[in-house]
């Protein structure tokens, strides 16, 4: 069960935003006295560096700032406290990156997991443009051959939004508006190749390998994402603004410590005045919605439901679905 106390709970320490340590990104002192080496899932490789002791700097990759704009503007939103802090904008060799939270400072050795939440993957105007393409028909047949229509085949072309939605029905992410993106058990590497984890069975499956026994590191978890939940529906900012591309970093390690925070803003787009999102409708050009609040129902679900194994095998040892070449 839920409960405001629990919401106002911030169980590991947070350094005050003003109390900065700055120093250039990587620097070899730092590195070596970080109590983990730093670790990056998922996005654009190169991403991010270590910047302070407590602190880290994610590389702009688009031209706008819309994602230092939306870590502004939660820092005094009801959901300051399920983000990474946010300190500032830099400039550094000419490029810009966001000074932000170390998450990892807050633990030893986790076990972490990167999670895509939402029904939508796209922004509407990535997808209003009605060309047909051939080379979105050509990456369609190389993941699925059985996915074309009999027009499409004769056409042998299929619009952005056509391969956009089958990509999402390809994972998790169209029926239960979440997909796994990423997972590091402690003392192992990360395993990124989870596009095809589609069905209920397969991420239960999943989140037992992750979760690895660990009854009170799964009670907890559950609860945080409660918190999210609550913390979201109340948030100003998030209820007027799309949340495409949006994750939910999960992390837990042997010493008792569990945290869930909202991460990745970059399409955290405002909707236009007189639009009321609900993060749960079913979407339809114009409507703006992305499922973002169905995925998190979903996931929550799937935690409280999840049961660990009483045969000896390891969930360590299991496989899941890989996505072909085509899809790298």
């Amino acid at each position: 069960m839920e409960t405001d106390q629990y919401c106002r709970y911030i169980p590991v320490y947070r350094m005050p935003r003003t109390a900065l340590d700055l120093t250039a990104p990587a620097s070899d002192a730092l590195l070596k006295n970080r109590k983990n080496a730093w670790i990056q899932l998922a996005g654009h490789p190169g991403s991010f560096a270590p910047a302070g002791p407590n602190t880290i700097w994610k590389r702009r990759i688009t031209k706008d700032n819309t994602e230092t704009k939306a870590y502004e503007a939660l820092m005094d939103d009801m959901a300051h406290d399920i983000v990474p802090i946010y300190y500032r904008e830099v400039e550094y060799n000419s490029e810009f990156f966001i000074e932000m939270e170390d998450l990892l400072q807050h633990f030893t050795n986790p076990n972490i997991m990167d999670i895509k939440i939402g029904k939508r993957t796209f922004l509407e105007s990535e997808v209003k443009n009605p060309v047909q393409r051939k080379d979105l028909y050509e990456k369609m047949v190389a993941l699925d051959p059985n996915a074309p229509t009999e027009t499409e085949r004769k056409n042998k072309a299929i619009t952005k939004l056509r391969y956009m939605q089958f990509r999402e029905q390809e994972s998790s992410t169209a029926e239960f508006g979440f997909r796994i993106e990423a997972l590091r058990l402690s003392g192992e590497a990360p395993e990124t190749n989870l596009k095809k984890v589609k069905t209920k069975e397969q991420n239960l499956r999943l989140l037992t390998k992750y979760l690895r026994n660990n009854e009170k590191a799964r009670c907890e978890i559950c609860e945080k994402l409660r918190c999210v939940r609550k913390k979201f529906e109340k948030s100003e900012f998030l209820m007027s603004h799309e949340m495409i591309g949006s994750s939910l970093l999960v992390m837990y390690d042997e010493e008792g410590h569990t945290g869930v925070w909202m991460i990745d803003f970059s399409k955290a787009m405002a909707v236009e005045e007189g639009i009321t999102l609900t993060h749960r409708k079913s979407w339809v050009l114009g409507n703006h919605e992305d499922g973002y609040l169905s995925g998190l129902d979903s996931l929550i679900k799937i935690f409280e439901e999840l049961e660990f194994p009483k045969s000896s095998r390891s969930p360590a040892s299991e496989t899941f679905p890989s996505h072909s070449t085509a899809d790298r």
